[in-house]
């Protein structure tokens, strides 16, 4: 288990599961985009639930190891999707938010 910080305060989730969002944050960070993940979680009571948070280019995010519960919380279709989510998106963020296909002029190439 893992507990997010975050600046609104903490979350326990699963290992994978808080990997998966670091490394996720990271990628939106190098792209400079954002996304609102929704991830299983365990409460203070030990109850199950579920947290969405916005993530992304200005996120503030650490993550340790948590002895808050004894067994291991897993969503492989959660995980799986956020280490998808990675992957996507190798177009360089000047050119993914515009639209704008490869080799396009960029702004920087102008002569002001």
């Amino acid at each position: 288990m893992k507990r997010i910080y975050h600046p609104g305060g903490s979350i326990v989730t699963g290992s994978a599961l808080a990997d998966a969002v670091m490394l996720y944050a990271e990628a939106l960070s190098n792209r400079r985009e954002t996304d609102v993940v929704d991830i299983p979680v365990i409460a203070a009571d030990g109850s199950h639930g579920r947290a969405q948070f916005l993530i992304g280019s200005s996120s503030q995010l650490v993550s340790v190891t948590s002895t808050d519960s004894e067994w291991e919380l897993t969503e492989i279709a959660t995980t799986q999707a956020l280490q998808d989510k990675v992957r996507v998106g190798t177009m360089p963020a000047s050119l993914a938010w515009a639209g704008a296909p490869q080799g396009s002029p960029q702004f920087d190439e102008f002569d002001y």
